[in-house]
């Protein structure tokens, strides 16, 4: 349960920090919903900040020979 808690922290710090940065007061509110199911937890947070391709960006630091495949990471991207 508090790595479910750490994770909603961090993702709505790194909203705050990264995409409303330097945004106007006007700017909508950054949105949070968490779902809870028997076997999962979902958190999506909508903010209005320039888009980030994460899957890109995993490319771009992981090394190309890694421990793991893609479907062995504990996340689906979407």
């Amino acid at each position: 349960m508090q790595l479910s808690k750490l994770a909603a922290i961090e993702g709505f710090a790194h909203a705050v920090r990264h995409a409303h940065t330097n945004q106007s007061l006007k700017t909508p509110k950054i949105e949070l919903a968490i779902a809870v199911f028997n076997k999962r937890l979902e958190i999506e947070i909508w903010d209005w900040g320039k888009p980030f391709d994460l899957k890109t960006k995993l490319k771009e630091e992981l090394p190309e020979k890694t421990l793991f495949s893609w479907n062995d990471l504990a996340f689906t991207l979407h």
